[in-house]
This record gives structure tokens, sequence and C-alpha cells, in this order.
């Protein structure tokens, strides 16, 4: 979450559940000043803001490090613009994007520690304090996506709270389960709200295996209320994308 005179939308959502999974961060991009940034972790049928020029197939991560790029090669799983509803936007990864360590919860923090083989992420939104859909795709390595997946899902389950430190804040996030229908091979699911000087944020998050995949999905409103029924739609896009990708 990126907190400050500039804020973006993308990174708490993947520090709270992405990280979790394999080290891996969530994208975010700036917003105006007084909004929060959420991640847990980058379109439509022309180029793909999800794997934006600056962006290359993200090197292999070693114990303890996060992969720094979004990968133009899993780029092709991520959702496109089409798949969400009028309105919005994709927003491009930039230098900000970068992972955020979470803290406050043993096991996620030693989940952190593991490796990951690839991972791409993505942003869109409708405005700087309307709906935010962010998400984040990872192959592990060394462990598959079921187990990785189930072991982030207990974690957070058990822990209810995590805090992430942007920019000098410490912000902590509640989550509680939220109830969605199953997405793709097995999926988890949250509702979070946090506090940070004077707004709040409520974000969705779905945490999905997809075959050899673990995909991400995070849905976020600033100083507003977070929308089930868009949460569903984009997850159930986004395991649909991964399932394709993985039949190629």
């Amino acid at each position: 979450m990126r907190i400050g005179t500039r804020a973006g939308a993308a990174t708490t959502a993947t520090a709270l559940l992405a990280a979790a999974l394999t080290a891996c961060g969530g994208s975010s991009s700036a917003k105006p000043a007084g909004a929060a940034n959420v991640t847990t972790a980058a379109t439509s049928a022309s180029p793909s803001p999800s794997a934006p020029a600056t962006s290359s197939p993200s090197p292999s991560a070693t114990p303890g490090t996060t992969a720094s790029t979004s990968s133009a090669r899993l780029a092709p799983a991520l959702l496109r613009l089409e798949d969400l509803p009028s309105g919005f936007r994709s927003e491009p990864l930039t230098a900000r994007n970068l992972p955020s360590m979470i803290k406050g919860c043993a096991n996620l923090e030693i989940l952190q520690q593991g490796n990951i083989a690839d991972q791409a992420q993505a942003e869109w939104t409708k405005g700087a304090l309307d709906d935010y859909i962010d998400e984040a795709i990872i192959q592990p390595q060394g462990e598959t996506a079921a187990t990785l997946v189930d072991k982030a899902a207990k974690a957070l389950n058990d822990c209810g709270s995590v805090k992430v430190v942007e920019e000098g804040l410490s912000v902590t996030l509640h989550a509680t389960p939220l109830d969605l229908p199953q997405v793709g091979t097995a999926s988890h699911a949250w509702h979070t709200t946090a506090k940070y000087g004077f707004g709040s944020m409520e974000m969705n998050v779905v945490l999905i295996q997809q075959g050899d995949l673990a995909v991400l999905v995070a849905q976020t409103r600033i100083n507003g209320q977070a929308n089930p029924d868009l949460t569903l739609s984009a997850a159930r896009a986004a395991a649909e994308r991964a399932a394709d990708f993985q039949k190629k």
C-alpha cells in the first residue's frame, strides 16, 4: 500500500497475500493525496498494459528475495480490459509497484522467504476514488500451487490481520472470510479493512489455485465499500484466463 502525498491502490493486496505466497508483491500506481494503495500484486485485445515496455520476463527468485519485474511470459494469463465492466482503464506498472513485505503474521512471514519461478501483475481502475482491480499471477517453484495457496490461506485465517509499512507508515489490515462461490480449481476469499490517516479502505481478496498457477485478485475501494459482485466476476474471468493460458 502506498500512503503519503501520492498513493497507489495495488501494493497492499499483493503485499497481503501474493507476497505471502512466494515473496511476490503487488502492482501499484499513483493515486491522489490521501488515497491508500491496495494490492495483494499487469488488458484488452490491443497491446496488454499488463506487460508494459519496461517489463521483462521475471527472473527466478532466490530464497528471501522478491521478483522485481512483471513477466512478459505470463502476461497472456492476466485479465484483459474486455473482461472487466465498462469504465475501467488499465494502470501501467511503474517503479512504485515494487513488493512490500508484510509483518505481524509469523507463518506469512515465513512464506515470504520462499521461491517463485515467475510472476506477473496488473492494475485497472475506474478512477482515483472509485473501484480498483488488481491481479497477480504466480508460478511457484519447489512447491505446488495447491499447497502454496492452502498454506497462505490458513496463515491469514489464523492471524486475521497483517501489518504493511509503506512510506514510513504502518497500516494494519484486518481480514475476515468472505463468502463467495468457488473459483478455479480451489479458492479462498477475504474482506479486508484498514484505516490510514484521515481515510479508510475496503478490499475484497480472492486467492485462487488454477492448475499450476496461483492467482490473486483484489478489488479495492478507497473511502467506500468493496463490491462482492465485481470481485466475483473479476475472479471468475481471471481463473478462465489462467486456465486458457495453461492449455497452450
